[in-house]
């Protein structure tokens, strides 16, 4: 979306329509007796398991741009989707995204077109994700998914009729200490509301958030100043991570920007100085995604100082997809720097016509999209969100602690969640 389209404004009225909403759902719900998804009740939470949240952008978000803002989202139209779900959710991809593989029963053998099999590290064991907005049907058992498609770290929202942009991390931030009021208030007595903060602190916070800070504005403007942007969306990211710890979140995970550089939209623009680096990719958008990068893990330092007794973790899934950029042959891929799903040319991006589009006349040539044969010769599934399968990659990196730094095992993590809250409930009900 052109930075033309965005005002750096506070998102805080579409939060008070939704969060209206929610209470307006509630109260109807008391007075008709109707069970509305919005009211989390206590039950909808998991006794057993630590939740999953999740705060972010494009390549997390499940739908929830797809519920506030229907029918404006290219995600929203055939082809995403096709290659799992038979039909478009609203993820930025051609079938699960990296949320899924994360937090579901997942594997590389449920990818049919897949040519290999492989020791399979499956995902938590949690179904999918629910968007917070899903109101009919809603899953909240094991966590919520917060993430909002064109969502900034800043305190960006979009304009107009494009749904990207609604809500950006501190809005999100400000939904889930909605959600976490509701379910305190709504606990039964003290030692239900014990076991619901409990709950809170044993969760995992996961954030996939500054990306579109840099590929909405970067290098757009004479005196853009790539130190001075970095220090601004860092100082969002502290900021929402801070009130997090706030509302008792002790086990933070921060994913770190992917390589801007080298993905097909950015490759495809005119945006930037023009010079590339040994493997193609532009080089003054990879300086800047590194100075990110090493400015967040300096932060993520700096919070383990200040709260010692919360685990701050970078997850590094720059380092999966540069890999791939670089070795392409090491994965199968044919076209490390081209769009599966695209309107041609050399990286297959047409601004005119992106993945999902309405085909149309441009310089009186009829241009409409394309999905390539073979989803596993690609790194990229339409502009610079993954494909399926290469998400089941970087997913990896964070299920078996490789790229977690500093590493845990979060299946191990789960497992010891499970036996310390079985011991607590049993001291707190003995007590």
């Amino acid at each position: 979306m052109p930075s033309g389209r965005r005002a750096l404004l506070s998102n805080f009225c579409a939060l008070q329509r939704v969060l209206a909403m929610s209470l307006l759902l509630c109260l109807l719900a008391t007075v008709l007796r109707a069970p509305f998804a919005l009211c989390f009740l206590v039950n909808d939470i998991s006794s057993s398991t630590p939740s999953f949240y999740a705060f972010g952008a494009s390549m997390i978000d499940n739908g929830e741009n797809k519920i506030a803002m229907p029918f404006r989202a290219l995600s929203e139209n055939v082809p995403y989707g096709s290659d799992f779900f038979s039909k478009s959710t609203g993820r930025w991809s051609n079938g699960r995204n990296l949320l899924d593989f994360m937090s579901a029963f997942s594997s590389f053998r449920a990818i049919i077109y897949l040519p290999y099999s492989a020791s399979v590290v499956e995902g938590i064991g949690y179904s999918y994700l629910d968007p917070y907005l899903k109101s009919i049907n809603g899953n909240f058992t094991n966590g919520v998914n917060f993430a909002s498609s064109g969502s900034t770290a800043r305190n960006s929202t979009a304009e107009g009729d494009d749904s990207a942009g609604l809500f950006c991390l501190l809005v999100q931030v400000d939904q889930f200490r909605e959600y976490q009021a509701s379910m305190i208030l709504n606990a039964k007595g003290l030692h239900e509301q014990m076991r619901v903060k409990k709950k809170f602190a044993d969760s995992i916070y996961f954030f996939e958030t500054g990306s579109n800070d840099y590929s909405f504005n970067a290098f757009r403007t004479d005196d853009y100043n790539p130190t001075l942007e970095v220090n601004t969306t860092l100082t969002y990211m502290k900021r929402a991570l801070e009130v997090l710890y706030g509302l008792g979140a002790r086990t933070f995970v921060v994913m770190n920007v992917t390589p801007l550089g080298c993905a097909p939209s950015v490759l495809n623009s005119d945006v930037g100085n023009g010079t590339y680096d040994a493997y193609g990719c532009k080089a003054d958008w990879q300086e800047l995604v590194e100075l990110h990068n090493q400015r967040l893990t300096s932060l993520l330092e700096h919070l383990r100082n200040e709260h010692a007794d919360a685990e701050w973790v970078l997850f590094d899934a720059h380092s999966i997809f540069l890999d791939a950029y670089h070795n392409p042959s090491k994965y199968g891929v044919v076209y490390p720097f081209k769009a599966c799903c695209g309107a041609g040319g050399r990286y297959n991006v047409n601004s005119s016509v992106l993945c999902g589009g309405s085909p149309m006349y441009v310089d009186g040539k009829y241009v409409q999209w394309t999905k390539c044969e073979d989803p596993t010769q690609y790194i990229i599934w339409d502009t610079l969100h993954p494909m399926e399968w290469f998400a089941y990659y970087i997913a990896e990196g964070f299920l078996n602690g490789t790229h977690l730094s500093p590493s845990f095992n979060i299946l191990e993590r789960v497992n010891a969640v499970k036996l310390s809250r079985t011991d607590y409930d049993f001291i707190t009900s003995a007590g």
